[in-house]
């Protein structure tokens, strides 16, 4: 049963990446499909206890990941699940900016916030469950130069295409997370 539920979340998330955006073109730093349909991505990770040093196949920068004193890190980087948290927000900003470019929307700052739970009786104390995410709450402010009044919904659709086509996004919705979302279009500086 598991295995048809996870089956049918990436033929679901498969379909959603099929269609890229007719401006997009694959960066010569990329290696993507011709049809840019597919970008394969990697990392290595290597590491002792709890702390692991991520590379990422040609690129120069690296991520570092520890985890806190109650699981037995040192507390020294940040730990998995607030990076799992980076990537809502930042693939979040990422997908908002290929959207704005595609739709003709002009964008300024973004301040975003996730805020989640996570239970831990699963992974501390090995209980039965998932020990996925309860709840997850993306807060996105955005500066645009979409008018305060919005007769047509012109953020809201913006909004709503932007989670459609975010890949973490889905990977949070598709879950089964209880997932909130809450956009709000501030005036262009």
């Amino acid at each position: 049963m598991a295995r048809d539920t996870l089956s049918r979340s990436l033929r679901r998330v498969s379909r959603i990446f099929a269609a890229a955006p007719p401006d997009l073109k694959c960066p010569p730093d990329l290696k993507c499909t011709p049809d840019l349909k597919c970008m394969p991505v990697q990392i290595t990770g290597t590491g002792t206890g709890t702390q692991q040093h991520i590379t990422i196949p040609d690129k120069p920068y690296t991520i570092s990941t520890d985890t806190y004193t109650s699981l037995g890190g040192q507390d020294s980087q940040p730990s998995p699940v607030a990076h799992c948290l980076a990537s809502l927000s930042s693939c979040s900003q990422v997908a908002g900016s290929v959207v704005a470019r595609s739709h003709g929307i002009e964008l300024g700052k973004w301040h975003i916030t996730v805020d989640a739970m996570l239970p831990t009786a699963i992974m501390i104390d090995g209980e039965q469950g998932n020990p996925n995410w309860e709840s997850v709450k993306l807060g996105v402010r955005v500066q645009t130069d979409i008018p305060a009044e919005d007769p047509e919904g012109k953020f809201k659709r913006f909004a709503v295409e932007v989670e459609r086509r975010c890949p973490i996004v889905q990977l949070f919705k598709l879950s089964g997370v209880k997932y909130e979302s809450e956009w709000v279009n501030e005036k262009l500086e």
